[in-house]
Formats: C-alpha cells, structure tokens, sequence
C-alpha cells in the first residue's frame, strides 16, 4: 500500500473507475479500487453493479480475508476438494457502500463475495439493502458450523471500522456497540492485501 506525504500527491494517484461501464463489485479490478479508497477521507461517489443491479454509491468500508502469502491446505496443484476448506483458493471480500437514492435519504449496502481460485467454482454474492445504520451492523454476523455462535469475522469487521470514519450514522453505531464488532489487529496490512 503506497503512502503519500502530502494531500496533492495522494490524489494525483487516486484510482479511477471506468468512463462509461458500472465496475462489477464481483470484480478483482473493483476489490484492488475499493482497497485504495479506504486511504481517503472523501471518498468518490461513482457507478457500481452487483448481481445485475446497476446503482451510483460511494465505498464506505470494504474488508477482504484474502492473503497471497497462505498456504495450501491440499496439493495446489489440484483444485480443493468441495467441501474442504482452504484460506488461500477461498476467501470473502465485504464492501459497506451508501447509496444515491432518489428521496436523499441515505441507502446502505452491504455486499458479501464469497470468493474463489478453483476453476468452474461461482463467485457468491449476497447484498443487504438498508436506510438504517443499525442494520448495516445487522448484517455482519455470519453463522457458525455445526452449531457455533454467529461471529463477525475480520473482512466484515475491517469494512464496518473503515465505514466508521467516513459516515456519522455507521460512527454512532459502532461507539454504541464497540464490544460487538472484533478489532482484528492486521497480517500485513489492514485489508490482507
């Protein structure tokens, strides 16, 4: 992660999206933009699609437990097994977005992408719309196997803190409910880049 001494020469290399097509959340090229903003404090507001929805918004938050240095948990030269876990074929992107809505009344999304290297594998995704900052929190807890307590894991996390500091509603929630959202510390850096 590039950083930046002054306010000028941060901008000058701010990532663009492009020109006239929405960027695709489900995209590498919308993960690697989402990563980048989290540096700003004004975040920029452009055009997005996820599971064929088309909308303007601006990336909040975006968490992400992918990591290029894990390691295999089978032979990597053969696709994991379905079924099988493996952190470095399989990972999950979170984005916490505010959405333009006709009425200015501000829309959250949050949009989980269960991920994967394997060939022929679906992307998963799965988006939560809400005009309430305590429902963006409402969305983060994720089942556990076999019975376990749901959890926020550290994407959903990651996202939710980077949300915090750029929207009051998501702010207020976190300073009332601090205990409930895991401050993962960071592997690398902040975003498991």
């Amino acid at each position: 992660m590039d950083v930046y001494n002054d306010d000028e020469a941060l901008e000058a290399n701010r990532p663009t999206v492009g020109d006239t097509e929405p960027l695709d959340l489900l995209s590498d090229e919308f993960a690697r933009f989402a990563k980048e903003e989290m540096e700003y404090e004004d975040r920029e507001e452009d055009d997005f699609n996820v599971k064929g929805q088309s909308f303007t918004g601006v990336v909040l938050g975006f968490g992400s437990s992918f990591d290029p240095d894990r390691a295999h948990s089978h032979n990597p030269f053969v696709p994991v097994a379905q079924g099988e876990r493996c952190n470095a074929c399989r990972w999950a992107d979170v984005a916490i977005m505010r959405v333009a809505s006709d009425d200015n009344v501000p829309l959250y999304v949050v949009v989980t992408m269960g991920k994967s290297k394997n060939p022929g594998e679906d992307q998963r995704v799965s988006a939560t719309w809400t005009p309430d900052p305590m429902g963006v929190l409402h969305a983060l807890p994720v089942s556990g196997r076999n019975g376990a307590p749901a959890k926020i894991p550290q994407p959903n996390a990651t996202a939710f803190r980077h949300a915090a500091t750029v929207d009051k509603g998501i702010a207020r929630v976190l300073e009332d409910h601090e205990e409930a959202i895991p401050d993962y510390a960071p592997r690398g850096n902040a975003l498991g880049f």
